[in-house]
Order: C-alpha cells, then sequence, then structure tokens
C-alpha cells in the first residue's frame, strides 16, 4: 500500500488499482456482454477511464476478485431488460442522437447499471461531485429508477 493510500479519497484509490490491472476481467466481461447489446459503435475510452474508478470504488475489495462473475450473473438475469434498454435509449437509438443517454454508448454502462441495481445510494454518493449528475441520471430512468442526483 503506498504511503498516501491513507490521505487520498476512495476514487483515488481505486484508480490506482485499476492502474494496476485490478479491473480488466470485469472490464472484459462488460466488454463481451455489451456486444449483444448495442451495435458495434465507436466510443470514447476517456469515458470509461472516468467512470471506472468510481464505479470500482463502490465494489468493496474483498469482491472484486469475483465481481466478474457478479457481473456475468447480472447480464444473464437481466438480459431481456438489457436488450430492450440498449435497443431503446443505446448508441443507435434516436434518443441518443440528441446527446442524451451517454453513457449507454459504452460498455462500461453495463458496470454502472449492476451497481445502480446493487448499492444505489452509495455509488450515487460516491459519483456526486466526481462525475457530471447527468450521465447517471439518464441511467436512472430507462432502468426505472427516479434520478438519484
Amino acid at each position: 500500500m503506498s504511503t498516501d493510500a491513507y490521505t487520498s479519497g476512495p476514487v483515488d484509490r481505486a484508480a490506482e488499482d485499476l492502474r494496476e490491472g485490478d479491473a480488466d476481467a470485469a472490464l472484459a466481461v462488460a466488454v463481451r456482454s455489451y456486444a449483444a447489446f448495442a451495435v458495434h459503435v465507436r466510443f470514447d475510452d476517456g469515458m470509461t477511464e472516468e467512470v471506472l474508478p468510481v464505479l470500482w470504488s463502490v465494489i468493496p475489495e474483498e469482491e472484486r476478485d469475483t465481481y466478474p462473475e457478479r457481473l456475468e450473473e447480472f447480464v444473464t438475469r437481466y438480459e431481456e431488460r438489457l436488450v430492450r434498454l440498449y435497443a431503446e435509449y443505446g448508441p443507435q437509438s434516436s434518443i441518443a442522437r440528441h446527446g442524451r443517454h451517454e453513457l449507454l454508448a459504452h460498455p462500461v454502462s453495463l458496470i454502472a447499471l449492476e451497481r445502480l441495481s446493487s448499492v444505489r445510494f452509495a455509488l450515487a454518493a460516491r459519483w456526486d461531485g466526481e462525475l457530471p449528475d447527468r450521465w447517471l441520471n439518464d441511467l436512472c430512468g430507462p432502468w426505472g429508477i427516479g434520478d438519484i442526483l
């Protein structure tokens, strides 16, 4: 553990873990699964780099090794719902052409949806002030949750 581990925030510590490759398996599940729901589009890796540390920071350290399996279970459980969500709000939808639901154009959106389903208030608390509110709120409505930020 680095000397600044005690002075940096949870998102900073999660970003360090990500640089060390701790989330590679979870991100691989997200990318592979995303292809089943959204027509291939080019997405900006910058958004993934911004969002993933916040998402990773609300996954308890003791659960991170098994998180890829948890994400796969989530995708399997909600497959039909995810198909509809990405069809209606995903990157090829008419609403996306108006600049809404940007996060749904990225595989990391699957991790965000899983975290919304599991720990929505912890995610909202960590997201607040770190990332644009609309990115998270744009997921909430279509997922059946009212705005949380």
